[in-house]
């Protein structure tokens, strides 16, 4: 599929609706800003009412359903309590699939550098009024509450400049985030593939909205690329997605609300294949 710029999506749903026919489609999709709202606080941070209606039906009626998050696996998985769905934490760092849950080899190697950088950083997130998550494998700080997001958005930009082991992770701003990770090779785009494999996909969905979500909508474009499956890339078109995502993007949509929308149909049209 060559890429002009993603098209409104409810326009060509014509052009989805072979993948859904097939045999093995799978959808993978990000969480906050894609199937939940942003809100001042992370963690109060729920499933949109139609995304809660139409998950459960995707579950029973296709190959895989699978939400791949920055969060922790289990946080996500606690917060969204639909059996059936493959939780994937820390960027591709954990699964949790029918309960059991497992790291991927590797996934901790990078966490006395990011130890490192985090004591360089906290005092400035703390006189900032920032507030910051450690998920393990990976770090979050959240600015949404910052008292003046620019001033503290420029401290922690100095203070990451001379922080230790910095160089040797990766470090990159989403939409009111800093996240902070190791270079592992475990990311969305790797998630995206390692689910295709495992689930023996002949054509999948993904959605995303943010920075993290970039390597998965590059996944997308390399299978397409390929040829080895249908790939189709969705993007939640907001405040703060990063152009790169939109530019990699097949189809977009303007808000989570419409990604229920948009789960819905795919959910009655995949009961009608049936």
């Amino acid at each position: 599929m060559t890429n002009i710029g993603p098209q409104p999506l409810f326009d060509h749903l014509d052009d989805v609706a072979p993948l859904v026919a097939g045999p093995r489609f799978g959808l993978v999709v990000d969480y906050d800003g894609t199937l939940s709202d942003f809100v001042p606080v992370s963690d109060e941070a729920v499933l949109h009412p139609a995304v809660a209606e139409a998950l459960p039906s995707l579950v029973r009626q296709l190959s895989l359903v699978a939400v791949v998050s920055g969060r922790g696996g289990r946080n996500v998985a606690e917060r969204m309590n639909i059996d059936g769905i493959i939780y994937v934490g820390n960027h591709g760092a954990e699964y949790i699939s029918d309960g059991e849950y497992r790291v991927v080899d590797g996934a901790g190697e990078a966490r006395d550098r990011i130890d490192a950088v985090l004591k360089h950083v906290i005092p400035v997130a703390e006189d900032e009024g920032l507030f910051w998550e450690d998920k393990g494998f990976s770090v979050t700080i959240h600015t949404r509450k910052a008292r003046d997001l620019e001033k503290a958005e420029r401290r922690l930009e100095s203070a990451l400049e001379t922080a230790p082991e910095v160089k040797a992770l990766d470090v990159f701003w989403g939409n009111l985030v800093l996240e902070i990770r190791g270079r592992t090779g475990l990311h969305k785009g790797h998630a995206v593939r390692e689910l295709a494999r495992d689930h023996s996909l002949e054509s999948l969905i993904f959605i995303g909205d943010d920075t993290t979500d970039i390597d998965g909508m590059r996944a997308v474009r390399d299978i397409q690329n390929d040829g080895s499956l249908e790939a189709i890339g969705i993007v939640v078109n907001h405040d703060g997605t990063p152009q790169g995502l939109m530019d990699l993007a097949d189809y977009s949509v303007n808000s989570v609300s419409e990604v229920g929308k948009f789960l819905l149909w795919l959910a009655d049209s995949a009961c009608q294949r049936r």
